[in-house]
């Protein structure tokens, strides 16, 4: 059955104990000083601060004086306003969580971890490949640094339904590895009604209105595709007039578009989205319709899960139809060329936060110093 430890990966492992933390030769816990009047702010989402406090109350009785306070957030466009606001007043958190895509255009608001803390090639030696892309970059100096550290890495998986693959693909059983096959694959799990409409759809695809994880499957297809979104140093788009070596046209952007919305075109035979299939002003969309039976496969992250099980609960509490919970499994992302037979390395799409320390903060090598515990694997694994 399907664990949500499937996808969650730490991606700190026991070396950071001492790979980062025997970098700090001059850090704040290694001075013994007295930290009378050091107030740091912490700013995150989600997380109650019944999570965080064991570990804030331990790193203060280390550091006598200091006092780290903790705010915690639910709805990100309130969380990333405030924090933008009161940095562009010279104030905000000394340490924030932010969405691995926002460091890109915004890490001139970073204070960098000093390198006595750490090093681009440590940090290299000790995450996934993605995380070291997002996270280590050059400053304002023209030096390259460690912009945030991650606590865990979430990559998009593919959600599906085990009695509708058991049902109609019998000898398998579970979802193709490739593109290719998942066309086949929704041709057999699509069922029609007397009208010849879609009545279960074999795939939630092809469309960005009424899929919640729409655009982060595109993302994934151009991934896939080997589009270069942006020039070096990231002043313009170039995806539109890159050269592809996979697909039909010159453009892998163009083709991984074509692949997504082949799935929401009426005259493709793998055809298995519209709009009228789930209401697109609905905060569910194809969550609810996969708790329904309506759809056998969907994309998501590890908290897909809950929210698949929340809507499952809530239809039986209204009396209503719902798949058992032990119909829901999980695979990886199909890729273009079979896994089995290519050289190449999967390619999916993640998406994390990462913790970083303001620019703006009085005591940044502290705030550091306590980033650096914070993400060292005991605490992690709590």
């Amino acid at each position: 059955m399907f664990k949500k430890s499937f996808v969650y990966l730490l991606v700190m492992t026991i070396v950071v104990g001492f790979a980062f933390g025997g970098c700090r030769q001059k850090g704040a816990k290694e001075k013994k000083e007295d930290f009378t009047g050091v107030e740091l702010t912490y700013y995150k989402m989600w997380d109650d601060s019944e999570i965080l406090e064991p570990i804030i109350n331990e790193y203060q009785a280390t550091h006598p004086g200091l006092q780290i306070h903790y705010r915690k957030f639910s709805n990100f466009n309130e969380y990333q306003r405030t924090i933008l606001n009161e940095m562009a007043e010279g104030e905000g958190p000394d340490i924030f969580s932010m969405q691995n895509t926002w460091f890109a255009s915004n890490y001139k608001k970073i204070s960098p971890m000093p390198e006595d803390f750490g090093t681009p090639d440590d940090f290299l030696s000790l995450f996934v490949d993605v995380a070291f892309q997002d996270l280590v970059r050059t400053d304002q100096n023209g030096q390259l640094g460690v912009m945030a550290l991650p606590m865990t890495v979430d990559t998009l998986a593919l959600y599906y339904n085990k009695d509708h693959f058991e049902d109609r693909i019998p000898t398998r059983g579970k979802p193709a590895d490739t593109w290719e096959g998942i066309k086949e694959d929704v041709i057999l799990l699509n069922k029609e009604d007397d009208d010849f409409e879609i009545e279960v759809s074999g795939i939630a695809m092809g469309r960005g209105d009424n899929i919640s994880r729409g655009v982060d499957v595109l993302y994934l297809l151009m991934l896939q595709y080997g589009t270069e979104f942006y020039n070096d140093n990231i002043s313009e788009a170039i995806f539109a007039g890159q050269q592809s070596s996979l697909g039909s046209s010159n453009y892998p952007g163009l083709d991984a578009l074509e692949l997504f919305s082949s799935f929401a075109d009426a005259n493709q035979k793998h055809y298995s989205w519209n709009e009228y299939f789930v209401d697109d002003d609905s905060d569910e969309k194809e969550i609810e319709a996969f708790a329904r039976g309506k759809v056998s496969m969907i994309f998501g992250f590890a908290y897909t899960h809950d929210e698949i099980v929340n809507q499952i609960s809530l239809l039986r509490g209204r009396g209503e139809k719902a798949i058992d919970e032990s119909d829901i499994r999980i695979v990886q992302v199909p890729q273009l060329i079979d896994p089995d037979v290519s050289s190449d390395k999967r390619v999916t799409y993640s998406t994390y936060f990462a913790e970083t320390v303001s620019r703006n903060s009085k005591y940044p090598r502290v705030a550091w110093d306590f980033l650096l515990e914070l993400t060292k694997k005991k605490n992690l694994e709590y």
